[in-house]
């Protein structure tokens, strides 16, 4: 005699099914839930840290202070007129910023906070001179916006990397300077009455600087004009010296209220250091010859100053 079995119905057994199923899922859902909560979690349990970083002295500063020493503590005011503080975090594409930009006169000038979280940044901490704000999303290639005065200015730099921490959450910063500058002397007993302004015209230098080796990057041709209605005799620009050239090539034209060429005189093979100055002396106006000789002076409260005449 064969025995016989019950058959669970097809439908309960479907529903059973479908009821398996769905706890299944409830199940892998929730876990899948807990998961990206931790997930989330974990990304927010950095621990963050006021940071205060301050301007504590300029390694070279500028020549016409009266201070021989190479390491001279000094408030920024009275040396630079702007401060940018950056700091970067990442690499390439996924590098990020944080900057702050300071005018001279403003409450805290030369000192700048920060709330990050702890970890390894990349600081750069500029002090120029110039009218506008850096432009310094990339470290390594920073261009300057000034509109009214030198597009370059006395410049000063700071860049390390630098771990955060609790415990390191104080910064001074000790920055040095990273320009050339180029002086013109004229030893003309008098300027002729319609001179108006010098416009130089330079290359071999850079108008763009690589932070991260403190030397320009990028092969320039400068253009500067300067106001000569206060009568004086010494007129100065600036460059970023590049790895590759040692050495400027410059025309300086003496130009009258309407733009026209009073006067041009040209330097070649003009030699430049960084923090040095290359000063020509001569006279430009009480010689008929085009091109005379300059003497030449390099100057070294900055580094040095190499002295030329003409």
């Amino acid at each position: 005699m064969k025995q016989k079995f019950n058959r669970m119905p097809v439908t309960v057994y479907r529903s059973c099914k479908v009821m398996c199923l769905a706890g299944t899922l409830l199940l892998l859902g929730l876990f899948s839930s807990c998961s990206d909560k931790e997930e989330i979690s974990s990304l927010r349990t950095g621990t963050f840290v006021d940071v205060t970083m301050k301007v504590a002295s300029f390694d070279q500063i500028p020549f016409d202070v009266a201070q021989n020493g190479t390491k001279a503590a000094a408030s920024p005011d009275g040396i630079c007129s702007r401060i940018s503080f950056a700091v970067y975090s990442g690499q390439g594409s996924n590098m990020t910023k944080k900057q702050v930009n300071q005018e001279a006169g403003s409450d805290g000038f030369g000192t700048a906070s920060f709330r990050l979280e702890e970890g390894t940044y990349k600081v750069v901490v500029l002090a120029h001179s110039g009218d506008g704000n850096p432009t310094m999303t990339d470290p390594s290639k920073i261009t300057f916006n000034n509109k009214n005065g030198l597009k370059v200015t006395d410049t000063f730099l700071y860049c390390e990397d630098v771990e955060i921490s609790a415990q390191n959450h104080d910064i001074d910063l000790e920055l040095e300077r990273v320009v050339a500058k180029f002086q013109l002397h004229l030893e003309d007993e008098s300027l002729p009455q319609e001179l108006s302004q010098l416009k130089f015209e330079y290359s071999g230098g850079s108008s763009t600087l690589d932070a991260i080796t403190g030397q320009g990057c990028v092969n320039s041709k400068q253009t500067e004009t300067i106001d000569c209605t206060d009568g004086g005799n010494d007129y100065e620009v600036y460059t970023f010296v590049r790895s590759d050239s040692e050495s400027l090539k410059i025309k300086v034209s003496a130009l009258d209220s309407s733009g026209e060429v009073l006067k041009e005189q040209e330097f070649q093979d003009v030699p430049v250091t960084n923090n040095y100055i290359t000063r020509y002396s001569g006279e430009m106006f009480s010689r008929a010859i085009l091109n005379s000789a300059f003497s030449i002076v390099i100057d070294d409260v900055w580094g040095g100053t190499k002295d030329y005449s003409f």
